[in-house]
């Protein structure tokens, strides 16, 4: 899980170290005036626009020097219940005996063209349908999100 959420910080840092280049670029500043603006070196900056060496406070620093705000999101994450993991391992199985599919192609399937996210934010309604139905809703939405497994 650790590993998981740093390559996504990491990613996520590189995502604010190019934003932070184009609104720098936008504004015709230089490295080396950017730094001047908010106090590090040109160096600093590069290491920044490449997603190195980004702190809270950095950011904020530059959003200010580069007139733009930046806001940081942190919620809580959603736990899932027994109950629909349950559900969605069930509907999973019996897609991909239905397709003629290994379950991790019908996983990846299922993914891609958003009958899992379907299926879990729905799951109140859906569960109550039988398992056919529920197999049967997901490739519908499939197919209308560009899935052709039918």
């Amino acid at each position: 899980m650790h590993s998981i959420i740093s390559n996504t910080m990491t990613e996520r840092f590189d995502e604010i170290g190019t934003l932070f280049l184009q609104r720098r670029k936008e504004l015709g500043l230089t490295q080396e005036q950017l730094g001047e603006k908010v106090g590090v070196t040109k160096s600093e900056i590069s290491k920044i626009e490449n997603g190195r060496a980004i702190t809270f406070s950095t950011i904020n620093k530059l959003s200010d020097a580069l007139g733009v705000s930046a806001r940081v999101e942190l919620k809580p994450t959603e736990s899932v219940s027994p109950d629909v993991i349950h559900y969605i391992v069930m509907s999973l199985g019996l897609f991909a005996r239905k397709y003629n599919l290994t379950k991790k192609e019908a996983c990846n399937y299922l993914s891609r063209f958003k009958g899992l996210d379907f299926s879990i934010r729905n799951y109140e309604a859906e569960h109550q349908l039988s398992l056919q139905e529920c197999v049967e809703d997901m490739a519908a939405i499939c197919q209308r999100n560009g899935g052709t497994v039918s």
